[in-house]
Formats: structure tokens, C-alpha cells, sequence
């Protein structure tokens, strides 16, 4: 029957042989048939016609064979067959084709590929390629050709096409001809010559030429310079909303100026952006640009159609299954019945991923009736909860192991919840934070930290126990202020009184040196021995006085002006802080704390990153109050001055021995610089390579900061953004290495980067 209505000739209709030629194409495009036939004979007075079908086999199943250097899935994304669907063999010559493309996207120029079908009793059908993938084949040479402004080292610079090299290309992929990317390579070299003012710039068809071995590849490259061209004349043309004195600040591009393409389009996107903050969201800018070769210019003028501003009638939120609507809405800086702000659009992306919540975030204006849209925006929810169990070797802690659980999305309502152990040859520490962004849904944030920790330090063991809390709020946009409350207690524990060497020069327990070592043993208890090295003067002092109690207030205030927390591309980061602790506050410490930190992220070419970091740290105690021993700086590790262990870049204690190097003692004055920059290595992945310079030390209390003290170190490492955490693993060099010295340290750490 279903063959019958695909038909137009019927029993008693006239004989036709344009309707039996149709009535053949009808059942061909119904895509069962692999052959129609038509068979005729004379019956009763008239013609009896018989249309023979063979049907198409169906698709059980598709093989490859010899495929050793491409997994079938790979393979099967390529051709996008579906089995159980009717075999269609005229597109086999179509999925050979797709294969070999996809063996030649990975250098295999010389694979081939046998397509077999076999058909079964059932009219079904086995699909099998027999593959010969063959040797890869690379780029062995490229030429550049015409060229004088440039040298040819220059123009390969702007291209992503490039030579093998055994070293990395099996890392980046470098040396592999592709096509398509060798097309967008000739408009990066026009865009080299266009910024620079050659205007007539071409770059001929690539010459891709396979040697008879079908081993390497060389390419030729041609351009035409032709001549630099200056701007002569520019105005502006259809601008009502705001006039031409108005757009002319906005833009790079001035008269005289040497022609440049690219701040034409930053001048194209600063037009629209200041129109898209005022509503005009569709406003359109559409340079003419006319040579006058005669004097070698170009005249520009920008045509500006405005078109009409735009409200936002209501705010979709999608996708989001199990973050609460609130929690994205509250990041949102357009808002309904109000104009649409192109500004507010872009940092209302940047807020909702800096929450590191969403695989994908989309913010679409919709229109939805004239001067009205709707602002569609659609997430895609990653998981926010971690549970963790593992160890390893960290440079600072030796052996560790690590147990940690956090939520970053708690219950959908956009609260953070950790709670985290570690336990190593060190160090043990112990964490509990709870943070809520928006306390009682208002422009606050509330954090509270519990913590216990001991580091253990060989001759003696640093216990610290507490908690504090924090209330945060922000100032506009950028600007956040907190004030803190601290409170914490600090033990020295375990003291090797054998290690202990009493020299009164440093002996701050009492003032009066000749009574220090009866103090001393009065304190600790034990008559005091002379050894090769000394416990450092802060720990006997500790010792001396037992637990002590600190009780503090802290204030802080920061501007937050980067793309993406985590893996920040541009913008910039700058903070001060002020602590004081005061026996008022129920402590037995008095001392204030001042820190100022700041960094700043610059993009680069290719998206490299060029970054920039200082510190400054002053702390002191107050009236004879000395500073307690954990709030001293040290400067040296992963997160100060790398190429140093933790606290080598500042004051070490007097051993008596130069054989021996002291213990850190920490400063009550630090300064140190940061300078890094970003390669990314796989982009997908996250991963990037990382060169860097640090500068700086901590120092004494009543020791100046002093330049030529400050320590230097420099060194290449490894950041990826893993699905735990930022990770490190840096190696740092010790540039002007003094005797004890390590020449080098290798560091990592999972958290936060600095």
C-alpha cells in the first residue's frame, strides 16, 4: 500500500510513459530502493505494469581495520553514520573521503582507505574500511617571498602554521598543514602590513608542494607590499545621538596618523560600546575608507546608524537546575523596564563566572516588540561540591596527605562550605570555612574560618588554634570593604632544650642579660646546654611565655577590577589591610599590622598574559609588647619569593656556626615583587606554561628595607586550571646564591593562585 499511494498511475488510466518515468523518480525519492524496474505485457485489451523494487540493506554495523593511530570514535565523528538506517551506497565514496580528512587533519597525507559491504541474509548490511594510515607528513619549510618592510623571521611570527620540530610538535601540534588555518594565516599577515599603513597589501595563494616521498611538505608564500598609506581626512556621518566632537575623542585613529586597521575597529568598537551604554544596543558603524594614491592617504568616514533605544521588558533566567534563580539574578546589572547597558551586560557575564558555577554562560537580548527585549539568559551548571582523598609531596610539608569536602554552591543558594584536612611531615591542619555572600539577601557577606594547626619544626612544634569572621560589603561596582574579628591562640610545644644555646647578646627574656639564662631555665625549666645550632630567639622567647591569646580587629578595602578570578586575562587587583590586636579586646598581644598588596594582568598576543605583582608588609608591637611570633612575615615559597624555601628570603637565626644554616625568624617588614608571564599550552585543558622573576625579602624589626638585601629568583612552572583547583608546580632559581643555599626548589600547591 504504501508503495501503491506513491504512485500516480492507477487500474483503467490511459497508458503514459512520461507518468511511469515519474512514477519511478517518486518511489526512488522514497529512500528504500536501491533499484526501480518496469516491467510491461499486454493483458485483457490493455497493459499490465509491474514496478520491481530491491530495497536498500540496512546498517548493522561499521568496521574499521587498521586504524592503529585514530580510535573508531574518532572515526565515527567523522562520517556521522547511523546504523539501523537504510545503507545508502552512493555516499561511500563520500565517507572514504571523510576518513581520509580526517587521517590528513593529523598529518597522515598517504592513508588509504578500501570501503567493503557485506551484505547479509536478512537485508542487512556490514560497512567495513580497510585503512593503510601510512607515515605522518610535515612541514619541513616555509618561504616567504616579496617581502622588504618585514623579514621573513617577523611575518612567520603572526603565523600559527609552522615547521616540525621534534621537541614540542608532538605537544602543540606544530608542523601539521592544514588548509583552513594556512588561509587564516594569510589574513594575519595582511593584518601585520595593514596596521602598519600598506594599504594595497596581497598575499598570494599558498604554493603547498609534496615532495615524491610523500614525506615533508614545503610552502611558499608571496606578498605585495605596495605603499604606506596615512590618514587624511575623517568625519562622521548619520550621528544625531551624539556629535562628531564627541566621537572623535573616542577614536585611536587620527589625521597624519600612519593608516592602522586595527584601532579602526577598536575605533568601530568604542563608538558602539558608548552608544550600547545609553540603550542603543543595535546601533551599526560601517567605515568607508578612500585611497588617494596620489598623496598616499586614506580618507575615513565612519557612517554611524543609530537606530532606537532599548528597554529590557523582563529577565529569563534558563538551564539553571539546581542554583536558584535569586543567586543568578542578583549578579545581573541590567535591570527590567530600564535601558539596556552594553557595560552592564559584559560585567554581569564576568560576575556569573567569576561565581564558578556554569560551564557556559549566554546573555541574549531578544527583541521581543519595538524598543523592548528580553535579556534570555541561559547556564549551563557544572558541579560546584568536591570530595577529595589523596596525598603526595609538597616541597614545604615533605609527605602529606590531604581530605577535603566542599561545597561551592551550597543547596543552591550560592554559599560556600569547606571543610579540610591535612596531615604531613610538618605540618597538620585542620579547616572549617562557611562563607554566605549575601547575608539576609543585602549588599553583605559573611565568612567564618575555625582552625587548628601545628607545624613541627624539628627542635620544637607551633600550635595554633581559633577562628575569626568577617563582614563584607561592596562599594559600586569594584570596591569592596571588611572589617574582621580574630581571635586565636598560639603555643610552642615539644622544645628540644638540648638544641638551645644561650647568647645573651640576642636574649630578650628579661632585659637584663646577666639573669637571662637563669630566666630562661626558671621558664623552661631545664639548665640550658651550648649546641651547634640555636633554636631561633622568637621560639624561646614563645616558650617563655606559654599559651598566649590573641585578640584582634582587622579592616580592608580593595578594588577588583579582573575578568575572571581564577584564570585572570586582564584587569587588575589592589588591597590594604589594617589588623590590631589590643589586650582591650580580651588578648595579651598588642601589636597593628598594615599590608598593602597589589597586581595588575595585561593581554598579549596569541592570549598570553603579562602580570605584575607587589607587597608591602609593616607590623610592630605596641608600648613593650613585642610581636607575637605567627604574625611575623616570611618571605620565601610558592607564594612570596619562589626559588627560596618558606621564610629563606628573610632573617635566619644565628646557628654560632657557618656550617649550619638557621631557622627562619620571619620580619616585621616585607617587600617582594612578582613578575610572570602566561603561555597556554592547551587551551581546552587550561593548561599554561609560566616564566617568572620575584624580588624581595623580609626584614628585622629596627633593620631598614634595603634594596641591595632583597633577594632575586627566576624559573618556569606549570598552571592548569584541574577540576579540583588551580594547580602549580613551579621550579624556581636562586639568583646570587649565598653558601647553604639551594641553587633550586621545586614547589606545587592546589588552590587558590596569588
Amino acid at each position: 500500500m504504501t508503495i501503491r499511494s506513491n504512485l500516480s498511475l492507477q487500474e483503467g488510466d490511459i497508458f503514459s510513459p512520461e507518468r511511469v518515468q515519474n512514477d519511478v523518480r517518486s518511489l526512488y525519492r522514497m529512500g528504500f530502493f536501491e533499484e526501480v524496474d518496469v516491467a510491461s505485457e499486454g493483458f485483457e485489451g490493455g497493459i499490465a505494469l509491474s514496478f520491481i523494487v530491491r530495497e536498500k540493506p540496512l546498517l548493522s554495523d561499521v568496521i574499521f581495520e587498521g586504524n592503529d593511530n585514530l580510535e573508531k570514535d574518532r572515526l565515527n565523528e567523522a562520517l556521522q553514520i547511523r546504523t539501523n538506517s537504510f545503507l545508502e551506497t552512493q555516499n561511500i565514496k563520500r565517507y572514504v573521503k571523510q576518513i581520509e580528512a580526517a587521517y590528513e587533519a593529523e598529518a597522515y597525507y598517504n592513508a588509504t582507505v578500501i570501503p567493503i559491504v557485506q551484505r547479509l541474509s536478512d537485508n542487512q548490511a556490514i560497512l567495513t574500511f580497510l585503512i593503510e594510515e601510512g607515515d605522518q607528513v610535515y612541514i619541513r619549510d616555509i618561504t616567504i617571498t616579496g617581502n622588504n618592510v618585514f623579514e621573513s623571521k617577523e611575518i612567520r611570527k603572526q603565523m600559527e602554521t609552522d615547521t616540525y620540530f621534534w621537541m614540542s610538535s608532538w605537544i602543540t601540534e606544530s608542523g601539521r598543514y592544514k588548509k583552513e588555518q594556512l588561509s587564516f594565516d594569510r589574513e594575519r599577515i595582511k593584518d601585520l602590513y595593514l596596521d602598519k599603513g600598506y594599504f594595497n597589501i596581497e598575499v598570494g595563494e599558498p604554493e603547498v608542494t609534496l615532495n615524491k616521498s610523500k614525506e615533508w611538505f614545503d610552502i611558499t608564500l608571496s606578498v605585495t607590499e605596495g605603499e604606506q598609506f596615512s590618514i587624511g581626512i575623517i568625519d562622521y556621518q548619520g550621528a544625531v545621538v551624539f556629535d562628531s566632537e564627541a566621537l572623535s575623542a573616542l577614536t585611536q585613529s587620527k589625521t597624519e596618523a600612519i593608516f592602522n586597521r586595527s584601532k579602526i575597529r577598536k575605533d568601530i568598537a568604542a563608538i558602539t560600546e558608548h552608544y550600547g551604554q545609553k540603550g542603543y544596543i543595535y546601533t551599526n558603524v560601517v567605515p568607508d575608507l578612500r585611497p588617494n594614491p596620489g598623496n598616499r592617504t586614506l580618507d575615513i568616514t565612519f557612517h554611524v546608524i543609530e537606530g532606537n533605544p532599548v528597554k529590557v521588558r523582563e529577565i529569563l533566567i534558563s538551564g539553571n537546575n539546581k542554583t536558584r534563580d535569586k543567586v543568578i539574578r542578583r549578579e545581573i546589572r541590567v535591570h527590567e523596564q530600564e535601558l539596556v547597558n552594553t557595560k552592564a551586560l559584559r560585567r554581569s557575564f564576568q560576575r556569573l563566572n567569576n561565581l564558578n558555577y556554569f560551564e557556559s554562560i549566554d546573555l541574549v537580548p531578544k527583541r521581543v516588540a519595538p524598543g523592548w527585549v528580553d535579556l534570555e539568559v541561559e547556564v549551563k551548571e557544572k558541579p560546584t561540591g568536591t570530595f577529595s582523598v589523596g596525598g603526595g609531596y609538597s616541597s614545604q610539608d615533605k609527605f602529606i596527605a590531604t581530605f577535603d569536602i566542599t561545597m561551592g554552591n551550597f543547596l543552591g543558594k550560592g554559599q560556600l562550605l569547606k571543610f579540610k584536612v591535612q596531615t604531613g611531615g610538618r605540618r597538620d591542619t585542620y579547616t572549617l570555612t562557611f562563607k554566605e555572600p549575601y547575608l539576609f539577601d543585602k549588599n553583605l557577606s559573611g565568612t567564618t574560618n575555625l582552625f587548628n594547626q601545628t607545624r613541627f619544626f624539628g627542635v620544637y612544634d607551633e600550635k595554633r588554634t581559633g577562628g575569626d569572621f568577617i563582614l563584607g560589603r561592596a562599594f559600586g561596582e569594584y570596591m569592596r570593604g571588611s572589617v574582621s574579628y580574630t581571635i586565636e591562640t598560639l603555643e610552642v610545644t615539644n622544645l628540644d632544650r638540648q638544641s638551645v644555646l644561650i647568647d645573651p647578646n640576642n636574649c630578650r627574656v628579661p632585659s637584663d642579660p646577666n639573669t637571662c639564662a637563669t630566666t630562661l631555665d626558671e621558664n623552661i625549666g631545664t639548665p640550658a646546654t651550648i649546641f651547634d645550632r640555636r633554636v631561633p630567639r622568637r621560639v624561646i622567647e614563645q616558650a617563655a611565655l606559654g599559651n598566649t591569646l590573641t585578640s584582634s580587629i582587622g579592616f580592608s578595602l580593595s578594588r577588583d577590577t579582573r575578568d575572571f578570578f581564577f584564570d585572570p586575562k586582564e584587569g587588575g587587583r589592589n588591597s590594604i589591610s589594617f589588623e590590631y590586636a589590643g589586650t582591650f579586646l580580651g588578648g595579651e598581644n598588642d601589636y597593628y599590622k598594615i599590608i598593602a598588596d597589589s597586581s595588575r594582568f595585561f593581554p598579549m598576543w596569541w592570549e598570553h598574559v603579562f602580570s605584575l605583582r607587589g607587597r608591602f608588609g609593616f607590623a610592630e608591637g605596641i608600648g613593650t609588647k613585642n610581636l607575637p611570633v605567627g604574625e611575623r612575615f616570611f618571605v620565601g615559597g610558592i607564594n612570596t619569593v619562589r626559588g627560596f624555601n618558606f621564610g629563606e628570603a628573610g632573617p635566619l637565626s644565628d646557628t654560632g656556626n657557618p656550617a649550619f644554616r638557621g631557622e627562619p625568624e620571619g620580619g616585621n617588614k616585607q617587600l617582594f615583587f612578582n613578575v610572570e608571564y602566561l603561555i597556554p599550552i592547551v587551551k581546552e585543558a587550561k593548561v599554561k606554561f609560566l616564566l617568572f622573576y620575584d624580588y624581595g625579602a623580609a626584614f628585622r624589626e629596627g633593620d631598614a628595607i634595603k634594596p641591595n638585601e632583597m633577594r632575586e629568583a627566576a624559573g618556569i612552572g606549570i598552571r592548569w586550571i584541574s577540576p579540583v583547583g588551580p594547580l602549580r608546580l613551579e621550579q624556581g632559581y636562586n639568583i646570587n646564591k649565598r653558601p647553604g643555599e639551594k641553587k633550586k626548589t621545586i614547589e606545587f600547591s592546589i588552590g587558590s593562585l596569588f
